[in-house]
């Protein structure tokens, strides 16, 4: 029953993000081999060649650069170089950071690799701040690569990844190749970002003692206040408060299949993240931002409200409210049932507010 409820999950999880998805999505990028490109919103600079490695493929996986990966495989290459780019809509560097490690985990080809050196902080070539993690893994059971790493660093709203294989370098020579890789971007100036904990494990798992229950409206309020709200926060008009610079440490509540886990800040026990694969795009399940709206219109203390909320990198898709804290099983059969309350999208000058008028009572 578990097994078939994760692959569920997977299933309408995808199925979810490929309808979000515009036609451009998963095309080339519009790169001239043997020249520098930029991507155009973090302001990152990636040479022609990296590693040692020429350019050999470059993706768009989502609208207007949001979502990118460069490869760096050429014909006969021993070292296998990859760099992915994708926006900050959810969770943090340290999630998934460590959704990126499961990957690896998962991946049969390199039968079950162990880990030689474990997840630790590390900073960008001119900055002080441990901003980014990195891991390295020693593939085994006959697996054709001695090598593999991953690292991930955050850059203002965007974050950056490196995948680096090797057929013939050391756990050791690998770490090498790694940081001369990272030193051959050229990173943008950016504000002071925030130290990075590595993930451990929640020290009490979250436990639900009864099922959640779709929360009835009579009215739009709370419906189109999410949605405003959510479109609000990808507004950059709307002035905001500074970001928080202390560290946040994350744990890992379960880990499930198929690299989808639920990830708590600070042992919370009111909400939590649904991480589903490793590039960015996340299920926040949570007490309700209008609990305190409501209460305000209301004049008098509301009954709270919790929200469970598809991040993805061009938009936010609000489900309807539930009256409890959702497990993760129930998380998922709420995406799986696709019962949109709004969908909101957080990019582009132009942002539009979809409401679903059969979530009005």
């Amino acid at each position: 029953m578990r097994n078939r409820w994760i692959k569920g999950l997977i299933v309408a999880g995808a199925l979810m993000l490929v309808s979000a998805a515009p036609v451009a999505a998963q095309q080339d990028l519009a790169i001239s081999h043997g020249e520098a490109w930029t991507h155009a919103h973090s302001g990152i600079t990636v040479p022609a060649t990296l590693g040692g490695n020429a350019l050999t493929k470059a993706k768009a996986y989502a609208q207007d650069e949001l979502d990118v990966g460069l490869s760096f495989e050429p014909d006969g290459a021993e070292d296998f170089i990859s760099l992915y780019i994708f926006r900050n809509t959810n969770g943090a560097a340290p999630v998934w950071f460590a959704q990126a490690q499961s990957a690896i985990e998962l991946r049969d080809a390199f039968g079950a690799p162990m880990l030689v050196e474990p997840p630790h902080a590390i900073a960008l070539p001119g900055q002080t701040v441990t901003s980014g993690l990195r891991a390295i893994y020693a593939p085994q059971a006959g697996a054709p690569f001695t090598s593999t790493g991953v690292v991930l660093v955050p850059v203002g709203d965007w974050y950056a990844k490196f995948r680096v294989t090797s057929r013939r370098r050391t756990p050791a020579e690998l770490g090498a190749l790694i940081d001369k890789v990272v030193a051959q971007i050229q990173w943008p100036p950016q504000a002071a970002p925030v130290a990075a904990l590595p993930v451990v494990a929640c020290a009490a798992p979250l436990t639900f003692a009864k099922k959640s229950k779709d929360v009835r409206s009579d009215g739009l309020t709370d419906i189109l206040g999410a949605a405003l709200m959510s479109a609000a926060t990808g507004d950059d008009t709307i002035k905001k408060e500074p970001a928080s610079t202390a560290p946040v440490q994350w744990c890992r509540d379960r880990q499930l299949s198929a690299n989808v886990a639920t990830y708590r800040p600070g042992e919370s026990k009111d909400g939590y993240l649904l991480a589903l694969g490793d590039n960015g795009n996340g299920l926040w399940v949570g007490l309700s931002a209008m609990n305190a709206v409501m209460a305000e219109i209301e004049g008098k203390k509301a009954t709270p409200n919790y929200s469970v909320t598809l991040h993805t990198a061009a938009q936010d898709v609000n489900f309807i409210a539930q009256d409890r804290l959702p497990s993760p099983e129930r998380a998922g059969e709420i995406l799986k049932a696709n019962r949109r309350a709004s969908t909101v999208t957080t990019w582009g000058k132009e942002r539009t507010v979809e409401i679903n008028s059969s979530g009005i009572k």
